[in-house]
């Protein structure tokens, strides 16, 4: 019961944090998100569900990056909380500079998860 309640906090603070950049994005945004992460699961579980534009090289550092495809990675708030323990490395204040490289890992290697989940809390950057 614990756990998912603090699942429900972490899915509405990461909701909240999207919403809240809205203002500071490209008008193209939304379709671009919407486009790249149609028919794409979770890079790094394979989920379905609440599922997340992430960008590799954050918004923040690189604001030219924010439309291109290839900074882009889709990755669930889903309960693994792909998007925020592989691509910030459990805090959303941070970004995983390898968060491609742990997405693959995790995706083909299911039972490294924990593994790949502290080299990105170990990886993290701010």
């Amino acid at each position: 019961m614990i756990k998912a309640i603090r699942h429900r906090l972490r899915v509405w603070k990461a909701e909240r944090r999207e919403r809240k950049k809205d203002n500071e994005r490209s008008s193209q945004w939304p379709r671009v998100r919407d486009a790249f992460k149609k028919n794409r699961p979770c890079a790094a579980c394979g989920g379905i569900e609440r599922l997340q534009v992430h960008h590799k090289k954050p918004f923040h550092l690189a604001r030219m990056l924010e439309l291109e495809p290839k900074n882009l990675i889709v990755l669930c708030m889903g309960p693994p909380e792909c998007h925020l323990r592989i691509g910030h490395g459990d805090d959303f204040e941070a970004y995983n500079p390898h968060v491609e490289i742990d997405s693959i890992l995790c995706y083909t290697h299911p039972s490294d998860r924990a593994t790949v989940e502290t080299k990105a809390r170990l990886s993290r950057r701010y």
